[in-house]
């Protein structure tokens, strides 16, 4: 009955003196069982963990918990602090451990290096050696540890010989660590032994144990499982340190004792040879190599008489330049209702992620260095409102007041709803500072499908309360059993695994009936255990997790980012998911009423974000209306722009193929770049038209006219685009940009040569660059056709020697055939100064957008697509009035730095 991540790990005996006289094993396997439970827990946002107690009589209150439980979750934390991630409580039978989610550090820290690591484990998986001995690497020590490998890897990649002597150190890079002469004196001895042919039982080798040579006996008659069960733990040590020798069949005093069995010469290599192929290496170096670099020796042992005593199996393992793993790391997250072992690969992928480095363009919102697990960094544009502004101003929280938020959705509902606002008051007696956040679907806010027979959803966030999520619907005895936690539950896993609140937190979900013909809270009783929540009451959450007037803004500040943020375009660029947040505009755009709004236009200028829009009201019509892929159609002119979105979640076709196909599927369609749309080849327009009004559908219309390159007829009559909304504030381009771009429209608006609609001079009005970033725009005259190929290669080495990736670079020519042109030229330029990088494949087509390539491609064909630094390429039209345009077009791709040629 909780929303929230509920593990149950069945029966449990719990209480001191309970446990004292259990079995040892069978306390071993309840620990085992709760402490998988917690780090899971830990691992993905928090939750519950839920057992139920073997004792009938059995009282928290009174018999506690027992002393090995707690020294279990104390190595689940690495902390003796249990107190600040656990909370017991007993509920009948049943005893519940409330477990708060994992964070590397707080949102308060400056620091940009994480205090702890970034996953909760157990153990890692890995080894090294200090000495003669063999220690693990522990979960405090595993970020240092890697750091050090990281180093030493590049290292490697960078030059094999001075890496090959690199010691990784836990607390920073390689730090080189020349043998002294007695420590190669003895692998010396150790490297001619194993060249003998046979030795004799009890012969004394002429060399000991050191950080590089181990000694092991045969202890056992099962020596190939004994083998394979010994040898993973020694081979990561010597390849997470320097390498060395491990010799099987001698004793710790160096003595010869060969096996005890009649084992065969190549079980011993086979059963050395498949154990060390099955454990794992991380490469990040960049090596082709597959594993372990190891080779086996075996020596035949002879006693005096002649006669075989078995062998010697000595294994030479090569120092790794990248971590070596024992086994799969014992840490554990839930996935998909399911606690799931993470896999090497993917531990090591969580536990070494970074934040990505960044110029001061971006502000860090939130940080890999300071919260849960699964978050992804989000950065706001600098200049730009950042998520402690936004959140002040969608949602300011009263000094001793509730305020009701969003102004305008509470407006609409209460005229819809008039007995809606009497409902929510009632519900908020007595409560006296905080905010309640309405919104008509909270499920389809956060990603989720929205809800039959819902109204609308409320979020209480006050003072000195838990968090409520209140559903109003029509008829509460329609709520299927179960579904109404379900947005609630998603909510809270949102608020710290997107959002980054590392608090403790609940979502509690209230069903309200909006009529007053039936009781508020009729719901069965069993699906909705706790109605009456506020004020003091009991409640399923211990009193810990109630919101204090401190942690408010943390909460409301996390569920901003929850709300606003998009994938940027960057994700592709880095290799890693990283976020932006949407401007106060887009925000109230994306927030409109569909069922009211079902047809619009968006007039933006260029760089204001209206793909982004277009794409975010493409998810939220599939959720709202419960949608498949093939039901919502998404039109633009381009080929390379409708790739890009053809990824996403609908169908994705140019003006061109929407003429020529029938869509009998779709009820929702969505045109980008319609300003670039062409009449003359058929009537796009009354054909969508057609299309949406037979389903009921939603139809929105992006469109720019300052970027129009076509001197055509689009299909759209200016006087008869209603209703409409303008984007003005220019987020994506940098500030000198931004005024070259303000001065193209200016030309493009006093000229007039394509008919523009004389309202576009308001909306340039309007127009604000929406950040400070300087950025810089390089125009230059004059230059020769044929030194074109190696100003443009010069820059880009010198760019790609400045830190920037292939993937940041654009070359935009007036055509294709042109383009083309510019490619045969530019190629063996690229080619020859950019030798020292190693560069294969240098450059691409629009359609390699999210490739690491240079896209080299028409200005056209690039539309509605952006990089960092883009070249303009001799921007040439025959329509001479259009020039502008095409000029504004190609410079409006970039976000930081122009070239116009």
């Amino acid at each position: 009955n909780y929303a929230d991540v509920v593990v149950d790990i069945g029966k449990m005996l719990v209480g001191e003196s309970c446990r004292k006289k259990m079995t040892s094993l069978n306390q071993k396997r309840q620990r085992r069982d709760l402490s998988r439970a917690v780090c899971a827990l830990l691992n993905s946002g928090g939750g519950i963990v839920r057992m139920e107690s073997e004792e009938r009589n059995y009282c928290f209150q009174e018999h506690g918990i027992g002393l090995d439980i707690e020294n279990s979750l104390r190595d689940c934390i690495g902390s003796n602090e249990i107190s600040e991630y656990f909370t017991w409580m007993q509920e009948g039978s049943n005893l519940l451990l409330f477990v708060k989610t994992w964070s590397c550090g707080s949102l308060e820290q400056e620091s940009a290096e994480a205090t702890k690591p970034h996953l909760c484990s157990l153990s890692t998986g890995l080894f090294y050696r200090s000495g003669t001995s063999v220690f693990p690497v522990k979960s405090r020590e595993a970020p240092g540890f890697l750091r050090g490998k990281e180093s030493s890897a590049r290292c490697n990649n960078a030059n094999w010989l001075s890496a090959k002597r690199a010691r990784p150190s836990f607390f920073g890079g390689a730090n080189e660590t020349p043998l002294n002469i007695q420590e190669h004196d003895i692998q010396d001895a150790a490297a001619r032994f194993i060249k003998r042919d046979k030795v004799l039982v009890g012969e004394v080798l002429g060399f000991t144990e050191t950080t590089h040579i181990e000694f092991k006996e045969y202890s056992t008659k099962s020596i190939l499982e004994y083998m394979s069960k010994n040898l993973p733990k020694y081979v990561s040590a010597f390849a997470n340190t320097e390498g060395g020798y491990l010799f099987f069949g001698v004793d710790d005093n160096g003595k010869v004792t060969g096996t005890h069995s009649n084992v065969e010469k190549e079980a011993l290599k086979q059963a050395v040879a498949e154990t060390i192929h099955s454990m794992s290496v991380y490469h990040s170096c960049g090596s082709e190599a597959l594993g372990v670099q190891f080779q086996t020796h075996t020596l035949d042992v002879y006693d005096q008489a002649g006669c075989s005593q078995g062998y010697i199996c000595a294994v030479h393992i090569e120092r790794s330049c990248c971590p070596v793993f024992h086994g799969d790391p014992e840490s554990w997250m839930v996935m998909d209702g399911k606690i799931e072992r993470l896999r090497a690969g993917k531990w090591m992928e969580l536990m070494t992620a970074a934040d990505p480095a960044f110029a001061d363009e971006f502000m860090t919102e939130l940080s890999l260095a300071n919260g849960p697990p699964l978050i992804k960094p989000v950065y706001s544009k600098a200049g730009l409102q950042c998520a402690d502004e936004l959140q002040e101003h969608l949602y300011p929280v009263g000094s001793n007041e509730i305020k009701w938020k969003p102004e305008t959705i509470c407006s609409d509902l209460f005229s819809e709803y008039p007995e809606l606002e009497d409902l929510m008051r009632k519900q908020l007696h007595g409560v006296t500072k905080g905010i309640l956040i309405f919104s008509r679907s909270w499920a389809v806010d956060i990603g989720l499908q929205k809800k039959q027979d819902v109204v609308c959803d409320a979020l209480l966030i006050a003072d000195n309360e838990y968090p409520v999520l209140f559903t109003v619907v029509r008829d509460a005895s329609c709520v299927m059993s179960g579904t109404w936690r379900e947005t609630a539950r998603a909510l809270k896993q949102k608020l710290v695994n997107d959002g980054g609140y590392t608090s403790r937190l609940c979502v509690i979900p209230q069903i309200l009936q909006l009529n007053d013909t039936k009781d508020q809270t009729e719901v069965a009783e069993n699906d909705v255990p706790w109605q009456e929540i506020l004020h003091g009451s009991t409640s399923p959450y211990p009193k810990s997790y109630i919101l204090t007037s401190r942690a408010i803004p943390a909460f409301l500040r996390a569920l901003v980012i929850v709300v606003l943020s998009f994938k940027s375009y960057l994700s592709d660029h880095l290799g890693c998911e990283i976020f932006n947040l949407l401007t106060l505009k887009q925000y109230e755009l994306l927030s409109k009423n569909l069922h009211k709004v079902r047809k619009l236009f968006v007039l933006g200028l260029p760089g204001t974000g209206k793909t982004i829009v277009a794409l975010k009201i493409i998810e939220k019509i599939k959720n709202t209306f419960h949608c498949s892929a093939e039901e919502i159609l998404y039109i633009c002119e381009n080929q390379p722009l409708r790739d890009f979105v053809r990824s996403k979640t609908c169908q994705a076709v140019t003006r061109v193929t929407f003429l020529k196909r029938s869509f009998p599927s779709v009820k929702h369609i969505v045109v980008d770049e319609a300003q670039n749309f062409r009449r003359d080849e058929g009537d796009w327009y009354q054909r969508a038209r057609s299309i949406v009004k037979r389903s009921g559908g939603i139809f929105w219309v992006f469109l720019d006219f300052f970027q129009t390159t076509y001197p055509c007829d689009c299909g759209l009559d200016f006087s008869k685009m209603d209703p409409q909304e303008w984007l003005t504030k220019m987020v994506r381009n940098a500030k000198e940009i931004c005024h070259v771009m303000l001065n193209l429209m200016r030309e493009i608006l006093q000229t007039r040569n394509i008919g523009m609609p004389c309202e576009m001079g308001k909306l340039l009005k309007q127009a604000e660059c929406a950040h400070s970033l300087k950025g810089s725009f390089f125009r230059e005259q004059n230059i020769r056709s044929d030194e074109l190929a190696k100003y443009v290669a010069k820059y880009c080495k010198s760019y790609l020697e400045q830190g920037y990736a292939l993937r940041d670079i654009a070359i935009l020519c007036s055509t294709q055939p042109a383009a083309e042109q510019f490619r045969v030229e530019l190629q063996p330029e690229l080619e020859r100064q950019l030798t020292k990088h190693r560069v294969r494949r240098a450059l691409g087509f629009a359609e390699d957008i999210s490739k690491n390539v240079i896209v080299l491609d028409s200005i056209r064909r690039f539309s509605g697509l952006e990089r960092t630094i883009v070249f303009v390429i001799h921007p040439y039209t025959l329509q001479g009035q259009l020039f502008d345009n095409l000029v504004l077009c190609a410079v409006s791709r970039a976000n930081t730095k122009v070239h116009l040629l």
